[in-house]
């Protein structure tokens, strides 16, 4: 998603942030770091993250013909409007094929512009002043919990689904069997977790073959979190469970890793 996008960031940044250079660099204030999110409204995502003094935004969403769209930000903090001001914007064709988006060869156009602003009720607002895309849209707060977190011996999978999440955990106990977890789960923004409950599996394997499976009916409950190392925390609060698994971050990519 980063072809011309990364090639155009050097380029316009030298251009349009340079102007910043003589004054004082500074840190992102905290307030700032409350658009660092994962944001829905309907068919549309928004994916906010810190990039150096910065933050780069990416819109997807899936119009009503089924067809794929990417918008691409790079924004500065304005402290005085509390807001975000795109100094690069890009969109894209897409596809969206196995549950990700794959964008297009070629942008749409590379001369977009956009603010994005919290209002009162904590809602991000996407004001895009090139084809007004984003009227009428408050997106909301989910966190970065979308994917599939590969652990040892255990996975989980977590899905949005219109208003929730819906969580699947899977983990190997002492005895050899895998408890098997279904979830509907619901993001605290207060938190930044994920409160989970559902129901639960315990199977038995055999060289891989299903040898024996009981289903607990009753409720489960369990809290996910992302910790300092941007791994996903389970906290299981079934009694005589597994009581906790970390998994892996899919997306995250080790800045000390070589190549």
């Amino acid at each position: 998603m980063k072809k011309l996008f990364a090639l155009l960031l050097a380029a316009c940044l030298l251009l349009s942030v340079s102007a910043l250079a003589e004054e004082e660099t500074t840190e992102l204030p905290e307030e700032a770091m409350a658009f660092e999110n994962v944001w829905v409204a309907g068919d549309y995502h928004i994916h906010a993250y810190t990039e150096g003094e910065g933050f780069v935004l990416e819109v997807t969403s899936l119009d009503l013909d089924g067809k794929a769209y990417i918008w691409e930000y790079k924004a500065v903090y304005d402290t005085e409007e509390k807001a975000l001001h795109s100094v690069v914007a890009l969109k894209w064709d897409a596809t969206f094929e196995d549950g990700e988006f794959v964008e297009g060869e070629h942008s749409l156009y590379d001369d977009g512009e956009a603010t994005f602003a919290l209002n009162e009720a904590g809602k991000l607002i996407w004001k895009d002043l090139k084809e007004n895309a984003g009227d009428g849209l408050e997106f909301e707060a989910i966190g970065p919990y979308e994917g599939i977190w590969p652990g040892v011996n255990a996975s989980a999978e977590i899905l949005w689904a219109d208003d929730h999440y819906t969580v699947y955990v899977s983990v190997q106990n002492d005895e050899g069997k895998t408890e098997s977890y279904a979830y509907n789960a619901f993001y605290m923004p207060e938190t930044g977790t994920l409160e989970a409950s559902g129901t639960c599996d315990v199977v038995t394997y055999v060289n891989n073959e299903e040898t024996a499976r009981e289903e607990i009916t009753d409720n489960v409950e369990a809290t996910l979190s992302i910790n300092e190392n941007y791994c996903l925390v389970w906290e299981n609060r079934m009694p005589g469970g597994v009581a906790e698994a970390v998994f892996d971050n899919p997306n995250f990519e080790d800045p000390n890793s070589q190549g």
